[in-house]
């Protein structure tokens, strides 16, 4: 049966291409199966010509979500709370939004119960992430840091209770800080001194 076909690829997701390629069929029909699977809730399109088994999607890891977080919008990276999250920083975690920072546009995307959103940030704050597996995280402190740009302008809301504030760099902190605007600076310092 196709489906177990496309199950037992080991691919994490499909496009079209992948799935004529493994089915040995015309794209066309591949497409218009992945259509077919989509509406039997076999796969979930999590963007145009991107497929994922709806089953695996549901029981996805953050790693797998992360790297989802990457094809839905390039470049990216995570940040925010999720990042925070991951690096054990804060002890608030959802799995149910993945936030990104990209380049292209603030948009979202939901897909199976996941939404993923992503910030529109200037080419001179797209800094500060490493590459961890097969998807690209902020550092803990430029984390911090596009949270609190966004705070500045009124557009995000952090719960500094939930975050440990001792294990950030305070030198790292402030060389990335430069980068942002006044209003940033100010509040980090703000925040750090009422912490402290």
């Amino acid at each position: 049966m196709n489906i177990l076909k496309l199950q037992n690829s080991g691919r994490l997701f499909f496009t079209v291409s992948n799935i004529s390629e493994i089915l040995k069929i015309t794209e066309e029909s591949a497409r218009v199966l992945a259509s077919r699977y989509v509406k039997k809730g076999l796969l979930a399109r999590i963007k145009k010509n991107v497929y994922i088994m709806n089953e695996r999607f549901v029981r996805a890891d953050w790693n797998e979500l992360f790297q989802i977080s990457g094809i839905l919008q390039t470049p990216s990276y995570i940040s925010f709370m999720t990042a925070l999250s991951y690096h054990e920083i804060t002890t608030q975690v959802t799995r149910s939004v993945v936030e990104c920072v990209g380049e292209a546009r603030t948009t979202e995307y939901e897909a199976a119960g996941t939404l993923f959103t992503y910030r529109r940030f200037k080419k001179i704050l797209f800094f500060g992430f490493e590459k961890k597996d097969k998807f690209f995280i902020a550092e803990p402190e430029k984390a911090l840091l596009d949270c609190i740009y966004l705070m500045s302008r009124g557009a995000y809301n952090l719960d500094m209770e939930s975050i440990d504030i001792r294990k950030f760099s305070e030198k790292k902190l402030d060389r990335y800080s430069k980068k942002f605007n006044k209003k940033t600076r100010i509040l980090l310092a703000k925040i750090l001194n009422s912490r402290t």
